[in-house]
């Protein structure tokens, strides 16, 4: 008692609080375990750091919050942790008496740490303070597996560095405490490589290096023993990482911080995606599978969706990416078969769902026959990421950069997964069902470019695959996406009322949609390695089909389109160069011709009366019909124009031509 109240005295003098601080730390050593058992003097003893965690000098401070480890050492000495279970996995929700019975030393000990985190503008108060917190976190042992032990200890701290303004100052901090984030995450994926050995998986080196020297040294010194955590604890982290992507934090944030924590949140996410599909591989992991793949759907949706149209377009676009790496990497980590499974299935409760399904549809176009997705709807989750994707690319006011369309692309067209098309094409005829402007316009008819480029890729596999006539369907509905965006364009904004300054936006505008779908619709007609694939030619057959019947159902749209573009002196007519160049890619192929010729001759020998004429041949004859039809429109409208498709056009016909030798094919070209 004497002891205590000359310490309390020092107190009142300067220059003797470090000393009283010292003294204090001494004073707690020699009490070691007793000291949580003699409660009223713990108590009293409590004031002496508890005026000096506030006090104005920081140099009092750190030496407080170093000394605050004696604190530590008493309450979780080995004496105290010894008869904890020393399990190799443990299931933090547990509720156990012992991991009870330290809470409110836990919660005694975290109260300053938080406390002087929280109002800290010193980073050398602050690193002393996450190396006390480092060390409370070493010496529970395996007793910090436990949630409750998680949420008090282990939470608290993260949230407060995650949730401060991620800048130079702070790094050194916010990087220590993401790559303990991230030590934790992984190890699941540690215990999956080697169940018995200390395996570690890397930290983030780019981050590790900007971190203080003496606090990178923690990782080395002190090893917290995290074990595998179980899948009931997912929660917590999601929570974590949700503090981490806080969209507010991001607003005003610089393009290489963003990018920093994009980068190291994107890693922290797939080793906990790894540690999902380690408990998918489960036997008895189908209640736990269906948890896990829910909340991994809705913590993105809440993160991103819910908040990206409520930023800037600068921080919508960075959202925008995070997000499509987010369900990228899901769909990269969890098997196709747990993301396509029928046995696994969510509601669709996006609000943009909702708002295209009760949409007033233009009734000038004659659409084909879709059913989008309903308002939740159950489907399986890729379909769910599928549309979430689009969803958040659709909220997005901003102009959409090539790599986010890639990053849709590839999660729009997984290996062996055309049930996504069955939700994608319809939310692409929706987009221009209403009308939009060219903006929007050249936005989707970037992500269908992507998406082409993809599909191409993998086109025969799919084929292969068996998908039937409604896979054929959807697949030639996606192709022909860009005739009913290109005919929808008829009408744009009244406000570029200066002549010349329409006329420029026109051109410019008709000749970025043409280049991409353009060159989706070359590669797509002279793919030389898909030619020889008989399945490819069917399908190919079942396209000019259908294309031809959305030409014949729209033509009056179509002309009106023309004439609007020819009033306006257009220098290309989109639709028209669109569909010249598919022609064109047909009639220089000589491998189609080649496959219609021995159609043909299937075709005879199997019927030796010759009325079935080959599809393939006939298709291309009849677009080609279709294509001179409208070519005679335009120049009807404007003689004067230049139509340079259209002399491409008859120099390919005239070479095509040159090629036929049978007196039927040849009469088969004049007739039709």
């Amino acid at each position: 008692q004497k002891l205590l109240s000359s310490m309390l005295d020092m107190l009142n003098d300067p220059s003797k609080k470090i000393q009283a601080v010292k003294s204090w730390g001494w004073f707690i050593s020699l009490l070691g375990a007793s000291a949580a058992s003699t409660r009223p003097l713990l108590n009293k003893m409590l004031k002496v750091p508890e005026q000096l965690f506030t006090d104005p000098d920081p140099q009092v401070q750190i030496t407080t919050m170093v000394i605050w480890k004696n604190l530590v050492d008493a309450f979780f000495g080995p004496q105290v942790l010894e008869n904890m279970d020393q399990g190799t996995v443990m299931s933090p929700i547990e509720p156990r008496a012992h991991a009870s019975a330290q809470m409110k030393k836990i919660r005694l000990i975290m109260m300053p740490l938080c406390g002087v985190l929280s109002r800290s503008h010193n980073i050398a108060l602050s690193s002393s303070c996450l190396s006390t917190w480092h060390y409370l976190l070493y010496k529970l042992g395996d007793l910090i597996n436990h949630l409750s032990i998680l949420e008090a200890a282990f939470g608290p701290v993260l949230k407060i560095i995650f949730s401060t303004r991620f800048d130079n100052q702070n790094k050194p901090l916010w990087s220590f405490c993401i790559n303990l984030f991230h030590d934790f995450i992984s190890v699941r994926a540690r215990h999956l490589i080697s169940p018995d050995d200390d395996v570690r998986v890397p930290l983030n080196q780019n981050l590790l290096s900007q971190t203080c020297a003496h606090l990178k040294a923690l990782f080395d010194v002190h090893q917290i023993k995290w074990l595998p955590w179980d899948v009931t604890s997912f929660d917590f982290q999601l929570e974590i990482l949700g503090s981490i992507v806080n969209p507010e934090l991001l607003h005003n944030m610089t393009a290489d911080m963003a990018v920093t924590v994009m980068d190291s949140t994107t890693q922290t996410f797939r080793l906990l995606l790894e540690g999902v599909q380690v408990q998918c591989n489960s036997k008895f992991a189908d209640d736990n599978v269906m948890i896990c793949i829910t909340k991994v759907c809705k913590f993105v949706k809440k993160v991103f969706l819910d908040t990206v149209g409520k930023q800037k377009s600068n921080s919508s676009a960075v959202l925008v990416q995070f997000c499509l790496k987010f369900v990228k990497c899901t769909v990269e980590e969890l098997d196709n078969s747990l993301l396509a499974s029928g046995k696994y299935e969510l509601c669709v409760d996006i609000e943009r769902i909702k708002e295209i399904e009760y949409a007033k549809c233009s009734p000038k176009l004659s659409h084909p026959r879709i059913r989008p997705l309903a308002y939740m709807e159950l489907v399986s989750p890729a379909v769910y990421l599928t549309a979430l994707s689009l969803s958040i690319v659709a909220q997005f006011t901003g102009e959409l950069s090539h790599g986010d369309a890639e990053q849709l692309a590839s999660i729009i067209c997984p290996p062996d997964l055309l049930e996504n098309f069955h939700a994608v094409v319809p939310f692409l005829y929706m987009q221009i069902m209403r009308p939009v402007d060219s903006r929007l316009r050249i936005k989707w008819l970037v992500v269908w470019n992507k998406v082409s480029k993809r599909l191409n890729e993998q086109m025969i596999s799919y084929l292969k695959a068996g998908c039937g006539a409604s896979g054929h369907d959807v697949l030639c509905q996606f192709f022909c996406y860009p005739f009913f965006a290109l005919v929808s364009s008829g009408s744009i904004s009244a406000h570029w009322n200066a002549e010349n300054r329409f006329e420029g936006y026109l051109n410019m505008t008709q000749d970025l949609e043409a280049e991409l779908v353009i060159e989706v619709y070359r590669s797509f007609c002279t793919n030389s390695s898909y030619c020889s694939e008989p399945v490819y030619m069917v399908f190919l057959e079942h396209f000019f089909e259908y294309l031809i019947n959305i030409v014949d159902e729209n033509m009056s749209s179509i002309q009106a389109n023309l004439k609007y573009c020819l009033e306006n002196k257009s220098k290309n007519i989109t639709i028209l160069s669109v569909l010249g160049n598919v022609v064109i890619g047909l009639l220089e192929n000589a491998q189609i011709f080649n496959y219609a010729n021995k159609e043909r001759e299937v075709t005879t020998n199997e019927d030796p009366a010759g009325c079935r004429e080959p599809n393939l041949f006939l298709g291309s004859l009849k677009l080609a019909n279709r294509f001179m039809k409208l070519s005679g429109l335009a120049f009807k409208e404007n003689p004067a124009a230049q139509h340079q498709v259209t002399s491409r056009y008859f120099s390919s016909l005239s070479d095509f031509i040159g090629h036929l030798t049978s007196t039927k094919d040849v009469l088969l070209l004049f007739e039709v």
